[in-house]
C-alpha cells in the first residue's frame, strides 16, 4: 500500500489541490507538494511612441513631389510652382524633417520611412512618453511589460533560488530595441503595432529595480499509467510549463534533489511506486474463478 496523505511531504495548504489532481486523474497519485517563494524583478522605464497622424494636402503635396519630380525639387521651386511664400513651404518641410520623413539635406528627399508612412496616407506624429514597468521572471525566462505596478509582499517561505540557479540580472537599459519591441508586443499592450504604423523607438530604465516575491507550488506527481515522475510548478491551479520544464530538465541532470526541495527520499518514491503499480496489476489480473 502507498503511503498515507499524511505522511507523504504535503504542506497543509496545499491538501484540497492534492485531493483535486488525485480525483481528476486516478492514474495520478501526488507524492510531494511544498509551497516556496522566488523574486521578480521589476523595473519603472519609460519608452517613446511614434504613431502616424493623415498628412494634411500641403504636406501630401510636397512628400509627392519629392518621390515624384527629377529632379528632386527644392523648397523655392515648390512654391514658385504653388505660387505660395516660400515660408510656408519651408516651415512644411522643416516640420516634416523633424519627423525623419524628409532628409536633412535639400533638394527635397523623401526617407524609407517617409515613404513607407506616405504609402498608407500618413505622416509620422512627434514621440510621446509612456511609463511601464518591465518586468523580469526568471523562473519562466520572460521579460514582460506592465502599465500597473506589482504590489509588493512579504512572503516567509523558502527562496527557491536556495535551491536552483536563476538569472535575476538583466540589464534591460542594453537590450536591443528589436527585443524591447517584441517583448512589449508580446504584453499585448498595444504601444508597439508595427502594421498601424506605431512603433516603440527607444526605452530608458527611469528609476532602480525592485525585488518583488510571488509564492508558487511544486508538486511531484507520480503517473501509474506511464511509470513516471513529473514535477509541476504551479501559481495557483496554473501550471507554469516553463518553469516546470526548467525543474524537470534539473532533476534529470542531478542538478536538484527531491529530498533537498522537499524532503522526498528515492527510498519512499521508490516505496510508494512500487505500491501503487503492485496495487495496479492486482486489479489488472484477470478473474480465474470460472
Amino acid at each position: 500500500m502507498s503511503l498515507a496523505a499524511n505522511a507523504k511531504p504535503i504542506d497543509d495548504n496545499l491538501k484540497n489541490l492534492v485531493k483535486e489532481i488525485e480525483a481528476q486523474s486516478p492514474n495520478l497519485s501526488v507524492f510531494a507538494a511544498r509551497q516556496f517563494r522566488y523574486s521578480l524583478h521589476q523595473t519603472p522605464v519609460e519608452v517613446n511612441i511614434k504613431e502616424p497622424r493623415q498628412f494634411n494636402v500641403l504636406e501630401e503635396f510636397i512628400i509627392r513631389a519629392a518621390i515624384e519630380f527629377q529632379p528632386p525639387p527644392t523648397e523655392d521651386e515648390l512654391a514658385s510652382v504653388l505660387g505660395l511664400d516660400s515660408v510656408f513651404i519651408r516651415s512644411t518641410t522643416a516640420n516634416l524633417r523633424s519627423l525623419q520623413t524628409l532628409s536633412a539635406t535639400s533638394p527635397l528627399t523623401v526617407t524609407p520611412e517617409g515613404r513607407s508612412f506616405y504609402e498608407k496616407g500618413s505622416v509620422p506624429q512627434p514621440p510621446y512618453p509612456v511609463q511601464l514597468y518591465a518586468i523580469n521572471d526568471p523562473l519562466n525566462n520572460k521579460l514582460t511589460f506592465q502599465f500597473e505596478s506589482l504590489n509588493e509582499t512579504t512572503i516567509n517561505l523558502p527562496d527557491i533560488a536556495n535551491f536552483i540557479t536563476l538569472n535575476n540580472t538583466i540589464d534591460i537599459s542594453s537590450l536591443p530595441l528589436e527585443e524591447i519591441q517584441k517583448n512589449i508586443q508580446a504584453s499585448n499592450l498595444a504601444l508597439h503595432v508595427p502594421e498601424e504604423g506605431k512603433i516603440v523607438t527607444s526605452l530608458k530604465v527611469v528609476a532602480s529595480s525592485q525585488k518583488i516575491w510571488q509564492k508558487i507550488s511544486l508538486i511531484v506527481i507520480f503517473d501509474a499509467i506511464e511509470d513516471k515522475l513529473s514535477l509541476q510548478i504551479r501559481t495557483g491551479k496554473q501550471i507554469l510549463e516553463s518553469a516546470s520544464s526548467l525543474l524537470e530538465v534539473l532533476h534529470t541532470e542531478g542538478k536538484i534533489t527531491l529530498q533537498a526541495l522537499c524532503n522526498l527520499s528515492p527510498e519512499a518514491i521508490n516505496f510508494q511506486r512500487e505500491a501503487i503499480l503492485k496495487q495496479k496489476k492486482s486489479k489488472n489480473l484477470p478473474d480465474d474463478s470460472n
